[in-house]
């Protein structure tokens, strides 16, 4: 199966403190690919790397086989997509004005939105069912409704890859259900793919085709969730002990903790 994103030997310090060591890993299309860890295990500087806003010290980042430092900006905006942790929206804007910005990387400088863009934007409020949100300011919204906001900004752009860091952080479980299922509809498409940091570990193993799990900035297990989520796994690097039930719907729920 051929990789529509790949990293290779992705290295990343900050100062002294290595985070990041020789990361490889690749997102095929169609797939749900999770990244989990303890905390500190470097997977938000993963995943900013991988949307090309951090440089790695060294290594190499391709999107369908090319190089991302020859790819146009706007060119790799299109095709990829980051929803950030926590959707930080600190402007004083329409959820619409928000939306719209996902039409960025499909618009010239300066230029107005087509019947293309409105179009694209329209299927994204349909397919999050937000329409009852349009007119509001997103500082007056839940968290909720600003992820669910910020989701429908990522997809107007429709990219192929979604990023997407601990996008049901904080979330009450009703919202946390719907984001999972919007990015799982979403990415199931035969030509699109998901790559999503998550540390509740049922989520991860519902959802998710295979796992990533980073432990000190290094890869120590990578496989399907069965496979990753394994008792020993689960006791050497999170030290704890659970009840898992990978039949769907996967349940992975912590019961005790290893001193």
């Amino acid at each position: 199966m051929s990789a529509i994103l790949q990293a290779t030997n992705i290295n990343w310090r900050i100062g002294n403190a290595r985070i990041l060591q020789d990361i490889s890993l690749q997102l095929n299309a169609g797939e749900i690919v999770g990244i989990i860890g303890p905390n500190g295990a470097g997977k938000s500087s993963l995943l900013n790397i991988l949307a090309g806003i951090t440089e790695p010290d060294s290594g190499a980042l391709q999107l369908h086989g090319a190089y991302y430092n020859t790819l146009e900006r706007r060119a790799f905006a299109r095709q990829l997509a980051y929803l950030e942790q926590e959707a930080r929206i600190n402007w004083p804007l329409l959820t619409e004005r928000v939306i719209e910005l996902g039409r960025s990387p499909h618009q010239s400088a300066y230029s107005r939105l087509e019947e293309t863009d409105n179009t694209a934007i329209a299927q994204a409020i349909a397919e999050t069912g937000i329409a009852h949100l349009l007119g509001r300011n997103v500082a007056t919204l839940s968290q909720g409704e600003k992820m669910l906001v910020a989701l429908t900004r990522v997809f107007a752009t429709q990219p192929q890859i979604i990023l997407a860091d601990e996008p049901v952080a904080a979330l009450d479980p009703n919202h946390q259900l719907m984001i999972m299922e919007l990015i799982n509809s979403r990415s199931r498409n035969k030509s699109n793919a998901a790559l999503i940091v998550l540390h509740d570990l049922s989520l991860a193993a519902r959802y998710c085709d295979r796992l990533i799990l980073l432990v000190g900035g290094r890869v120590a297990s990578e496989g399907s969730p069965s496979a990753v989520l394994s008792d020993e796994n689960l006791r050497e690097f999170y030290k704890i002990e659970c009840y898992s039930d990978f039949n769907e719907p996967a349940v992975v729920q912590p019961t005790r903790r290893i001193n």
